[in-house]
């Protein structure tokens, strides 16, 4: 991928708070509605959803990060490929 095209894909973010925050809490302020009853059902959703859409949409966005700095920025060789490669290893400071 090019540099120019990594970049988040806040597309995936958004679906999954939508799923884990908007549309329970949504769902839990309709039956309330419905059911004349006090705001129960919401704050016990609410209690549930809250930290659950935390999580899971933290991990996305980490998960997110991690992969578009794989492609902006891959890692660079470690000291032993760079050895292997040339065969002789690090230059002497005495030389």
């Amino acid at each position: 991928m090019d540099r120019k095209q990594a970049h988040v894909d806040w597309q995936l973010l958004s679906i999954r708070l939508l799923l884990t925050l908007i549309v329970p809490v949504g769902i839990a302020l309709l039956l309330d509605w419905l059911l004349t009853t006090s705001p129960v059902i919401t704050m016990v959703v609410g209690l549930i959803c809250i930290p659950l859409a935390t999580v899971v949409v933290v991990r996305a966005a980490l998960s997110e990060l991690d992969r578009v700095i794989a492609e902006v920025a891959p890692p660079d060789q470690t000291v032993e490929e760079i050895q292997n490669v040339e065969g002789d290893g690090l230059p002497d400071a005495s030389a």
